[in-house]
């Protein structure tokens, strides 16, 4: 039996071929209409004056307390004056304290005593450590003493004070009260104990 090729009709395919044209037609309407809001909404933007955009929303409470935690501000300042009053008694107490990088390390150090201690002691034995720290060329002694001991040349040297006469006579005064120690290999240092001290005793001469 033979068959025979019908010579007319449409190719098989043919519904196929119309069924994707009509797709991309409706796919190419869609991206049309597409372009035409975006058109619309970018004139809109660029006709709309400057002082008509809204503001942003003020932040929330909650959202302020997020932000003021994150910046450190919600933190209590009074810190170590909170722990205290936690832990004193009567009339009160005081408290000096630091964690400081020196010559002879990183030096830890607290100290504290009762008020009532404080002002029943005897004051004129604090004369004359108090008295040895009001001179500047001391001072500037102790300074460079922070960053590690030195001989009496090289603080004369560094300090230009032009005599080493100058250095003994200074430095006398700051070991008889006991902000300066001799080290067995002659050279002169800060004791540990006295340098968060020391340092309270500056920090002290400011306004607060």
């Amino acid at each position: 039996m033979e068959f025979q090729e019908s010579g007319g009709g449409a190719s098989p395919d043919a519904p196929d071929d119309r069924r994707e044209s009509a797709s991309e037609d409706a796919v190419e309407a869609r991206v049309a209409r597409i372009e035409e809001r975006l058109d619309t909404l970018v004139n809109a933007l660029l006709d709309k004056p400057i002082d008509a955009v809204e503001p942003p929303a003020a932040p929330t409470a909650r959202a302020a307390e997020r932000g003021a935690r994150s910046s450190g501000e919600g933190d209590d300042p009074f810190w170590a004056l909170t722990g205290l009053r936690e832990r004193s008694q009567g009339t009160g107490a005081v408290l000096y304290t630091g964690t400081v990088d020196s010559g002879a390390g990183r030096i830890e150090y607290q100290w504290s005593r009762p008020t009532e201690e404080i002002l029943s002691r005897d004051w004129d034995r604090a004369a004359g450590r108090l008295a040895a720290l009001g001179h500047p060329v001391r001072l500037e002694m102790l300074r460079l003493l922070l960053a590690g001991e030195r001989t009496v040349a090289e603080i004369v040297d560094e300090l230009d004070l032009g005599s080493s006469g100058v250095a003994y006579h200074h430095l006398q005064q700051l070991e008889a009260a006991g902000w300066v120690h001799t080290t067995t290999r002659g050279r002169r240092d800060i004791p540990p104990s006295r340098v968060v001290a020391l340092l309270t005793a500056i920090l002290s001469t400011e306004e607060g």
